[in-house]
């Protein structure tokens, strides 16, 4: 007897052939997905411990969001304005926290994902361009405890802190008796990195950890013969941390920096950068030559900027994702918003409805996204042999009536909050909208409890008020 059946529903496997199976179920044993096929063939076959009805639902492999920010769920819409949001994030980040900061963020936007249908989150340790808590593992630890308690699965990535060349950076640590500034560098970050990357490097556990780089670097030919060579030894040590860990890079990145970062050896098939506004052309060619991924963020504030361009990359052969960018200052980590998000920047700016079908845009969100992050052979796509992360959807709301044309409608008209069921690595973590894992509410009531501590301690109430041409202006005065 087989541990679950999923009985019943329109599978749309995502797999090769994009598959879609009506009656459909899957058989799912020791986390892993057994077979999927037409109800009648697995029930001849299998008898399980548990079956979970989805007639009237769609069966999807689980999102995955390849990017995000610890912290942010803590600071949502904080100084949303954009007016000194960077240096508050990393003042609050760096020397404004507790300890269990850390914790309850990942198990508040685990949460979040979670109720959103995304059980593959990617996240940088901290925020902005400098708020990067790797002065310590131990933030990192409590992280992956939040996240794992939860159990999403989770790809954790730190780094150096700031834009090279990488200078010592202040943190504070205010646990214990007294308060403790300490000043770290280069050296100290790596070594944190290092440490936290050798303990969670298996991915057969659900969380696992990576080299990340929070900027690629500037263009080098605007930099000094002495930060250049700095430069160049800092890439070094960032590309053999990240080859020797076999999990790759993530970094930020953009049109401006693309040529200097594969000088620095800082693009390749295990390389994801983010955001990716204002490429040229010539910057195109550079990542289908070098396959780097992209994970294009589209309702991030960075791509009101500079546009991602997405169709011309993808007419490159160059794989893009999505990401969320959640969940600070003015977003939710619901990746089904990012999908129409997508389809709308694009579609707007060529004036042409064409761009962006729901089909490559439900890929970006599961199997391209798994390749992108180096593991579309666990997860992404609903095939016998790959990891069991499994939403279920229900279609019976009045906003997905009638029930056809199931791939248009879940990427035009679905949300999160049509996710009734998720499965990671085989465990169901949330059934009929009821997280199984932790209390949920407790888990609300300490983030609150939390939050209103860091606002007090931090003096955040000047950023919160109703500022002026809220009610009535175009804009922001």
């Amino acid at each position: 007897m087989i541990d679950i059946v999923i009985e019943g529903g329109t599978i749309v496997t995502m797999d090769d052939q994009r598959k879609i199976i009506q009656n459909g179920s899957i058989a799912i044993e020791k986390g892993t997905i057994l077979d999927v096929g037409t109800r009648n063939e697995i029930s001849a076959k299998y008898n399980a411990k548990q079956v979970l009805d989805a007639n009237k639902h769609a069966v999807l492999p689980g999102l995955i969001d390849t990017h995000g920010h610890s912290g942010h769920s803590m600071m949502k819409t904080i100084a949303e304005t954009g007016s000194g949001w960077g240096p508050m994030i990393e003042e609050v980040y760096l020397r404004g926290v507790k300890e269990e900061f850390w914790y309850i963020d990942s198990v508040l936007a685990s949460l979040e994902r979670i109720r959103f249908g995304v059980t593959t989150g990617a996240t940088f340790l901290g925020g902005g361009r400098g708020a990067y808590r790797t002065d310590n593992p131990k933030f990192a630890e409590l992280h992956m405890d939040g996240a794992k308690e939860v159990g999403i699965r989770e790809i954790l990535g730190l780094g150096p802190v700031g834009r090279a060349p990488y200078t010592p950076r202040e943190f504070r640590d205010l646990d214990g008796e007294k308060e403790i500034t300490r000043t770290v560098d280069f050296d100290g970050m790596m070594d944190t990195s290092r440490k936290i990357i050798e303990k969670y490097g298996d991915f057969n556990d659900i969380v696992t950890a990576r080299m990340t780089v929070s900027s690629i670097s500037p263009n080098l030919d605007s930099l000094s013969v002495e930060d250049q060579a700095l430069v160049r030894k800092q890439a070094k040590e960032i590309r053999e941390l990240a080859d020797e860990s076999g999990r790759g890079i993530m970094a930020h990145g953009g049109g401006g920096v693309i040529k200097s970062a594969k000088e620095l050896d800082l693009l390749g098939p295990d390389v994801m950068l983010v955001h990716c506004g204002g490429l040229t052309k010539e910057d195109i060619n550079i990542f289908a030559e070098t396959g780097t991924h992209v994970s294009h963020c589209p309702r991030a504030r960075a791509i009101m900027r500079r546009r991602c361009p997405v169709p011309e990359l993808l007419d490159a052969g160059v794989n893009v994702a999505l990401g969320t960018d959640g969940t600070a200052p003015d977003r939710t980590f619901d990746t089904f918003s990012d999908m129409r998000t997508a389809q709308t920047i694009q579609r707007h700016f060529f004036h042409d409805s064409s761009y962006m079908p729901p089909g490559k845009v439900l890929g970006m969100a599961t199997i391209d996204a798994a390749n992108a992050l180096g593991i579309g052979n666990e997860i992404g796509s609903l095939e016998a042999g790959k990891r069991a992360d499994v939403i279920l959807l229900n279609l019976n709301k009045p906003h997905l009536t009638p029930r056809f044309m199931i791939p248009q409608r879940i990427v035009y008209e679905a949300y999160g909050h049509d996710v009734e069921t998720s499965i990671i690595d085989g465990k169901i973590v949330m059934e009929n909208r009821v997280i199984k894992t932790i209390n949920e509410e407790k888990a609300l009531d300490h983030a609150q409890r939390v939050a209103d501590e860091v606002v007090e301690f931090n003096n955040l109430e000047k950023y919160m008020g109703i500022p002026e041409g809220f009610w009535r202006n175009s804009k922001y005065d």
